[in-house]
């Protein structure tokens, strides 16, 4: 006897079942718990390779910056070496004015005490220190008081005495000249020391 089983066989089906990999929600849920901490790692990276390219370009602008600015510092080291042999040359310009005025105030001085339209002659002038010698010549003995006494008026000399006075004739010219030397102290040192 044969024996027809009009059923379908459900043994067919659970071998398809089984032959078809079924997935699992633990494996889904293992894979994106392993995908979102790859894809935090990927971003992290990103951000991180972002970050190095933007600092190394700015590193390499502030390189060009510092390179520029140490030229700039050269520059104006340069400058300051150049003003300063300037000022150097202009207080020595100013020292030799200086000391210019001090024998031009002294013969100033000198000039404006000799009496008006006076045969009076200077020969010789000496500075050592403060002390000032006066050599000269005259015709009229009477006017070396009135020298004299125009020296002490101003406000440049004081201590003006006569050293000596010699009255001797002079042959060519047969007139009598008086040679007389003075010896005064300068009230302001002057500067050609």
């Amino acid at each position: 006897m044969i024996k027809v089983n009009l059923f379908r066989d459900k043994t067919q089906k659970v071998r398809k079942a089984a032959a078809k990999p079924a997935v699992s929600r633990t494996g889904l849920l293992m894979a994106v718990l392993l995908a979102l901490p790859l894809a935090g790692l990927g971003a992290w990276w990103y951000q991180i390779s972002t970050d190095i390219q933007s600092l190394t370009e700015t590193r390499n602008r502030l390189k060009a910056e510092d390179a520029r600015l140490q030229g700039l510092k050269k520059e104006i080291a340069r400058h300051e070496e150049l003003k300063a042999q300037v000022k150097n040359r202009i207080d020595v310009i100013e020292r030799l004015k200086d000391s210019q005025s001090g024998p031009v105030l002294l013969l100033n001085h000198v000039i404006q005490s000799i009496p008006r339209s006076s045969p009076l002659w200077l020969t010789a002038m000496d500075q050592k220190g403060d002390r000032i010698q006066i050599t000269g010549l005259t015709s009229r003995s009477d006017l070396i008081p009135d020298l004299i006494g125009n020296l002490a008026a101003g406000d440049f000399f004081s201590n003006v005495e006569l050293e000596l006075i010699e009255e001797n004739k002079d042959q060519k010219e047969s007139k009598e000249l008086a040679k007389f030397i003075l010896v005064c102290t300068a009230k302001r040192k002057s500067s050609s020391e």
